[in-house]
């Protein structure tokens, strides 16, 4: 593995912890230091101003805006329907002035930095002293449960400077987007509130109320979209000002002025910090308590983990069905905020087994931009309905068409979650009511977009990308082949199980299904061409990928990462290198349909010419290498997923959190090490224990139970908070488990 770690913070098994300023690291912590809520997302930019490189961001989730100067391509299937994710306001803007001199951020007149993030409470706080003057603190908060409101406090210690002290308090709609300013037009502001418009007349109302102990005079400035407070003090003791913030959006474009102040003034009345940080312990301590992630004898990857489920519940808990998780959250403007088919095949199996609420609003989302997904099909020339490879309201908005019209990930992930979904909880209603139109209008993409040979003796996909992105163009793609294969399958046999059902008759009806047109689909998919060698057990990941020039990608200097940003585009396309697993996504969705021996001759054959410049590799190749025996393997892949961003391993995290792959680090350590296998007839478990752990364990919500699985090296404890609706398979044996505790010897 060419990419080695850039750790520079502090070991702690419940905190992020920076101590001593680390310049050139500096934007690497404003992500790192990210805070949300799902609702809002706030990095970790200096509230008092820094004059050197920062991010300032703010995003709201669902809150996007479309470019001004969209070039409308005079080719078919191009999309034209672009968005991203927009900078919002922001809340926290302050500036600090000393005897009337604006003071900002410089760390070479400051000591004693030190910045923390804690996983038990969400707040994060940051302080310095000044000289011998004073010491400043500022403190943030987002509160977990009333998701409009943040807070941030400021407490300033004197040494032997107690002269006189400003500090202006705003809300700053000035924000820069990718460098660019103007998205927001302010229609009104008035003392302690603002309230912008994009141009697409998405809203977003900020309020305040500031609360302090100490006397101080006060005025108002509004100018050029910022809206200022200040506050003047004696600094003749420690002072504290605490600000509750209150954000409102409106996507409806109906809301008033009035309304909005009617509402913030409600919220703001009933919050306090002590408030938010007292919901916020509870909250986390029974989100901790249902699914903590314990590592004993591993305090680097303790820590990792920890981390990545800290970051994950703020992204999403699945509050809304119209929103989704952008592959970098709430944390950065890389990648537009746009979700990719990561949400179906990382995240989900995540929210499945800790949050199955959440995993099903996931899916409505899809369902909720269905017909967004229909036009998308037609402009492919296509029909039924295919799903965007980057989206924040359900249209494509990547513009690059060897992503956007070659890569059909997204709509077979769709299919395979509905199926993964509804296989381990049992919901037919969401199968019948929403999930049989969508698996209708997939299928019926996939059997359109699908071409026969020349003799008609095989069916399969012409001109596409599959999961690794270094490979265009191709023919006969085995992971699409396979995945609409299974797609079209599905649909079928939802069709014949549940002909009867109203809601199926309905659909049924609705959109015309024939059984002329589901057999069909019965034939291509009988037909679906699999590259597969019963001498090697290889499946070639593409016709003609054996016959590609070599590359080792262990010559690959590490100062050439990330490879597109150092290579041009061209070469990235003309060998065997692989971005990220393509063959072996696949053995993973369907690991129960594939022996040992054959997954063994695939990973064997393919991680070498994997290159992991994809954060959501390193989990999967983790998990293969585990059920290999491959252990050491197993855990510095592990290693790699969990502090991916911590230890900037990629070399973008500056740019923001790469959010599906910290999923992707709880499936690593589940179904790796633990051995879970969830796409066979039964639930599957066959937990080990590294060699370097003294023990591990995990949390597992399984048809409404919560099971607590305590893994050491020569046994394992199932504990139970109650009786298991369904039998599991633990270690080759049938288990019905009851309410209670339930240990098991671990072979050797």
């Amino acid at each position: 593995m060419a990419k080695i770690a850039q750790r520079y913070l502090d070991i702690d098994p419940w905190k992020l912890v920076e101590t001593n300023f680390h310049e050139n690291r500096a934007l690497v912590s404003e992500s790192l230091f990210s805070l949300s809520n799902e609702y809002m997302g706030v990095r970790g930019y200096f509230d008092e101003g820094y004059e050197k490189e920062s991010l300032i961001g703010t995003y709201f989730n669902g809150i996007y805006e479309i470019p001004k100067d969209i070039r409308r391509s005079h080719y078919k299937g191009i999309s034209d329907k672009l968005h991203y994710m927009v900078n919002a306001a922001n809340p926290f803007y302050t500036r600090l002035y000393i005897d009337g001199e604006l003071f900002s951020f410089d760390p070479k007149k400051i000591s004693d930095y030190q910045r923390t993030l804690d996983f038990k409470t969400g707040e994060s706080t940051r302080s310095y002293k000044v000289g011998n003057l004073f010491e400043i603190t500022f403190k943030r908060i987002m509160n977990m449960k009333t998701y409009q409101i943040a807070h941030q406090k400021i407490v300033i210690k004197p040494f032997t400077y107690f002269g006189e002290i400003s500090i202006a308090f705003g809300i700053d709609f000035n924000t820069k987007h990718w460098g660019n300013p103007g998205y927001w037009d302010v229609k009104e502001s008035g003392k302690s509130y603002s309230l912008g418009v994009t141009t697409t007349n998405q809203s977003v109302y900020v309020g305040y109320k500031l609360d302090t102990t100490s006397d101080y005079q006060s005025s108002l400035a509004i100018k050029d979209r910022l809206n200022t407070e200040t506050l003047t003090f004696s600094l003749n003791q420690t002072i504290e000002i605490d600000k509750t913030i209150v954000s409102l959006i409106d996507k409806t474009k109906v809301r008033d002025l009035i309304f909005f102040q009617e509402e913030g003034r409600n919220l703001l009345s009933v919050s306090s910090y002590e408030k938010t940080l007292e919901d916020n312990i509870k909250f986390y301590q029974d989100y901790w308590n249902k699914n903590d992630i314990v590592i004993d004898g591993d305090p680097l990857n303790q820590q990792g983990i920890r981390y990545c489920l800290f970051q994950l519940v703020g992204t999403y808990q699945g509050v809304s069905e119209h929103n989704n998780i952008g592959a970098k959250g709430l944390t950065g403007e890389a990648y537009s905020g746009h979700a990719f088919w990561d949400s179906e095949t990382y995240c989900i199996p995540v929210y499945l087994f800790t949050n199955p609420k959440a995993a099903r609003n996931l899916l409505m989302f899809r369902y909720n931009t269905l017909s967004n997904a229909r036009r998308r099909a037609k402009e492919l020339d296509c029909n039924g309905a295919c799903y965007p490879i980057a989206t924040l309201n359900g249209d494509e908005a990547c513009d690059l068409w060897q992503h956007a019209s070659l890569q059909f990930q997204p709509t077979s992930a769709v299919a395979y979650a509905i199926w993964h979904y509804v296989k381990n909880t049992k919901d037919i209603e969401f199968l019948t009511h929403y999930g049989f139109e969508m698996l209708v209008e997939i299928a019926r993409f996939f059997s359109s977009r699908g071409q026969y040979n020349h003799d008609k003796s095989k069916f399969g996909y012409y001109g596409v990308m599959g999961p690794d992105e270094f490979q265009m163009m191709v023919n006969h793609n085995t992971y699409t082949n396979l995945l609409a294969k299974t797609s079209m399958e599905y649909m079928i046999e939802v069709y014949e199980t549940y002909r009867q059902d109203p809601k199926v008759k309905e659909v049924v009806k609705n959109l015309d299904l024939k059984e002329l047109e589901v057999d069909l689909m019965r034939k291509q998919s009988e037909l679906m061409y699999l590259p597969y060698d019963e001498n090697t057990k290889i499946y070639e990941q593409h016709e003609g990928f054996h016959d590609l020039p070599h590359i080792d990608i262990h010559s690959i200097p590490v100062t050439e990462f990330p490879l597109y940003a150092n290579w041009s585009y061209d070469r990235i396309y003309r060998n065997d290198m692989i971005k990220q697993p393509d063959v072996l996504m696949f053995m993973f969705l369907y690991s129960t349909q594939y022996d040992l021996e054959t997954k063994k001759a695939n990973y064997d054959y393919y991680e070498p010419k994997t290159i992991h410049e994809s954060s959501l590799s390193p989990s999967i190749h983790s998990i293969f290498a585990s059920e290999l025996g491959y252990k050491k393997e197993a855990l510095d892949f592990f290693g790699f997923a969990t502090r991916m961003d911590i230890d900037d391993y990629n070399r973008n995290t500056k740019e923001g959190l790469h959010l599906t792959s910290i999923a992707a680090a709880w499936v690593n350590i589940v179904y790796g090490f633990g051995g879970l296998r969830s796409d066979g007839k039964i639930i599957k478990l066959s937990p080990y224990c590294p060699e370097s752990w003294k023990s591990y364990q995990f949390h597992l919500q399984l048809f409404g139970s919560n099971i607590q699985v305590f893994v050491e090296k020569d046994q394992i404890t199932l504990t139970l908070d109650q009786d298991l609706a369904e039998p599991i398979e633990i270690y080759n044996e049938i288990y019905k488990l009851k309410k209670g505790i339930l240990k098991i010897h671990v072979a050797n």
